[in-house]
This record gives structure tokens, C-alpha cells and sequence, in this order.
């Protein structure tokens, strides 16, 4: 649980830093800048450690085909925003848990009962209703919720990408598994990017590449905690845990931006606290 809680902190500073990076330099540049800057550190320990997969080895197949899996979990998460609100696209993508803790419990054999199914279900619920501001719903509604169906692939693939991190992770160890699964993801981002060759805005301002490769950094220090977790616990804990990140986006709007909650975004903070009292009391 507590590589869960480490997880969703790094994560919801990220997403942050990556809304205030994102204004100034385009979502796309801050997605590309922020990968190769966390993959860098991050293959350079890999290798000293030695721990790598053997090129051509069936593994290694594998996990850079997980890392394409998340790749195109960001792909279709960017296109959600592209299309939709954020009060739509969040507490969709968010709930990613709903994916990876039927899949460990399946494939991996891991069981949620009493107390924790209890806390699990009701952390995943108040993660919903922390994202989604209610008030808007309505309005999207006569729209058609543009944006909702490349959001609930994002939600497919995301939880499908954190299962296969947890398992690979169990097997290899979280440092061989995160160094080559990113290795994979950025090889598939830079694949689409020249695919569909966009305009980037260049990263002319130092500060502003550095705040990127921040954003990059905090967030690969999520998926780290996020891995060795999984390989010392239970995916199914760690990952409903880490989806509680939303909470830090929801503070950071309240505290510096001067926004006010959703009546149903102050019910999901009581709610998580309480799912997460539940899933401690458990475990």
C-alpha cells in the first residue's frame, strides 16, 4: 500500500507539472521530451545493473510490446482531450484499476475479500468521483460525450499496461521490467509521431525542456515505486492505490488556481480516505 501511496504522489505531481509545461510548450512536445528524458537515467542504470533482457530473447518481445500498450494508451488519452472535457476523459481514464485488478485476480491468482474487496471498490468509486465534476455532465451529454470512446480504450489499455508491468515485474524484477517496457513505449511514441508528423513547437527555452524532463522524471519515479510494489505485493492493491493520484491535481486546482469542488469531488475524498483505511486495516 505503500508503494501505492509513493506511486500516486509522483503521478498527480506530474500531471500537474504537465498541465502547466503542456500550456506553454503543446501536450505532444511535453509527452515526447518527458519520455526520452526519463528514459535516459533510467536505461543508463539498467545496463550498469546489468539486469536487461538478452536481445532477441521471447521476453524481450514481450515487454517492448507492453511498452507499445501504453504508448497507445497515451495516444488515445491525448485524443480523448483533444475531443473531450477533462471532467469526461478523467474519471474514465482513471479508473483503470477496474482493468488490472480482475486480470491479476485471474492470471495471477490474487484474492480480494472482506475488508479489502470493501476498501478496493470503495477507493476505485471515490477516484471516480474525484475526477469527474458532476455539474458538466448534463451539458456533455447533449453533445453526444465527445472524447468517451478513445477515453475508454485509454481505460482498457492503461489497466491492461499496469497488469502487465505488475507481471513482468514478479518475473524480471521492477528494474529490467520498467527500463525496457519504456524503451518500448518511446520507440512506439516516436513510430507514431513520424507516422503522423505533426508540428512540435521547438523547445527553445532551456527552463522550459527542463520543466519537461521534471515532468518526465516524476513520473517515471510513479511507475518505478508503481513496479517494485507490484513485485514485493499485490498488483491488484497497488494499482486501485495508485489511482488515488487524482487527488493531487483536484488540491493543487483548489489551493493555486482558486477552484471549487464539485459537491461529488468532496464526497470522493471522504470516500478514497475510507477505502484506504479499509485496504490498510486489511492488509
Amino acid at each position: 500500500m505503500i508503494f501505492g501511496l509513493g506511486t500516486a504522489l509522483a503521478w498527480g505531481i506530474a500531471d500537474v507539472a504537465a498541465a502547466v509545461v503542456g500550456r506553454r510548450i503543446g501536450s505532444l512536445a511535453t509527452t515526447v521530451a518527458s519520455q526520452v528524458a526519463a528514459l535516459i537515467p533510467l536505461l543508463a542504470l539498467g545496463l550498469a545493473a546489468g539486469v536487461l533482457p538478452s536481445p532477441g530473447g521471447a521476453q524481450l518481445a514481450a515487454l517492448l510490446a507492453s511498452g507499445a500498450v501504453g504508448a497507445g494508451a497515451y495516444a488515445l488519452f491525448y485524443r480523448a482531450l483533444e475531443l473531450g472535457p477533462v471532467a469526461l476523459v478523467s474519471p474514465v481514464s482513471a479508473a483503470y484499476a477496474a482493468v488490472t485488478v480482475p486480470l491479476a485476480v485471474v492470471f495471477l491468482g490474487e484474492s480480494l475479500r472482506g475488508l479489502a474487496l470493501a476498501g478496493a471498490l470503495l477507493t476505485m468509486a471515490g477516484v471516480v468521483l474525484i475526477s469527474a465534476d458532476l455539474r458538466r455532465i448534463p451539458a456533455e451529454a447533449t453533445r453526444g460525450f465527445p472524447g468517451l470512446l478513445p477515453a475508454l480504450g485509454c481505460l482498457v489499455l492503461f489497466g491492461v499496461s499496469a497488469f502487465l508491468l505488475g507481471l513482468f515485474s514478479k518475473e524480471l524484477g521492477w528494474l529490467s521490467t520498467v527500463a525496457t517496457v519504456r524503451v518500448g513505449s518511446v520507440a512506439s511514441l516516436l513510430l507514431l509521431l513520424a507516422a503522423r508528423r505533426p508540428a512540435l513547437r521547438p523547445l527553445r527555452s532551456p527552463a522550459w525542456a527542463a520543466a519537461a524532463a521534471g515532468v518526465g522524471l516524476a513520473d517515471i519515479a510513479g511507475v518505478i515505486l508503481f513496479a517494485w510494489g507490484m513485485e514485493v505485493g499485490l498488483v491488484s492493491v497497488v494499482s486501485v492505490v495508485s489511482s488515488t493520484y487524482t487527488l493531487i491535481p483536484v488540491a493543487a486546482g483548489i489551493a493555486f488556481f482558486g477552484e471549487r469542488p464539485a459537491p461529488n469531488q468532496a464526497a470522493g475524498v471522504a470516500v478514497v480516505i475510507a477505502g484506504l483505511v479499509l485496504l490498510g486495516l486489511a492488509g
